[in-house]
């Protein structure tokens, strides 16, 4: 979905997150990650043909990311959807985060924080208000994750959107990595009175892909399956 729904899974979003380095090996996720660029293509297909091709960019260059984002699609309005985060940082790692995106005829945002509670542990909790020009509908998540090894850790959050049908959907992600973050990554994602969703996205090298598959998009009855295709590579480069 779409941020928060099961935009989750998305690949762009997982870079837009402070991640990983602590002592001993262990890094929580609040921690400091090296800067990164990137790019994707990814291509929604719907059950009821109205496809979208979504392109997006995105800078992480450290208490900030910046993303553009454009929606292309088979019938209906186009759009365009800019995002900026900041990301602040105390003296334990713990992350506190402020975000914006436009999203056509809403404005999105969030307010985010990251604790870490011990070297394996974080603890998440969020408030996200959605701004439309005669009303405004908050979604709520709380959850955490565990870490181990140098980059892997398990994940889980629970949403509640009020759009749609009132709808709950708790993210399980676990991610296998190696010392050079090197990744796969599998996500489920049960949700209250519909299917459940999955995807999985691996990160090779410089290359990042994926396969998602959602139910209730946008909190409608359409479903839909997302492929994506993309690169993210360390910029600037850390010096030798």
């Amino acid at each position: 979905m779409k941020q928060r729904k099961w935009s989750l899974f998305r690949p762009g979003l997982l870079a837009l997150i402070a991640a990983l380095a602590l002592a001993a090996g262990v890094r929580p996720a609040a921690a400091e990650r090296p800067p990164v660029v990137g790019a994707q293509y990814r291509y929604w297909a719907f059950n009821n043909h109205n496809d979208l091709r979504d392109v997006l960019a995105y800078w992480v260059p450290g208490p900030f990311h910046v993303q553009l984002e454009y929606w292309d699609r088979v019938h209906g309005k186009d759009s365009f959807r800019p995002e900026i985060g900041l990301h602040l940082r105390d003296r334990r790692k713990s992350v506190y985060t402020v975000q914006w995106r436009h999203e056509l005829d809403q404005e999105r945002f969030w307010f985010m924080t990251d604790q870490v509670l011990s070297d394996h542990i974080v603890g998440r909790a969020e408030a996200d208000p959605i701004v439309g020009s005669d009303s405004t509908e908050w979604v709520f998540g709380a959850g955490g994750d565990y870490y181990w090894g140098s980059w892997n850790f398990f994940s889980a959050t629970l949403y509640h959107d009020p759009r749609g049908d009132d709808l709950w959907v708790a993210p399980l992600r676990l991610r296998l990595a190696n010392e050079s973050n090197d990744w796969v990554q599998g996500t489920l994602a049960p949700a209250s009175r519909r299917t459940i969703g999955w995807a999985f996205d691996v990160k090779y090298r410089w290359l990042r892909t994926g396969v998602e598959r959602n139910s209730r998009f946008d909190f409608t009855n359409l479903d839909n399956t997302i492929w994506t295709i993309g690169f993210e590579v360390p910029f600037p480069k850390p010096a030798e």
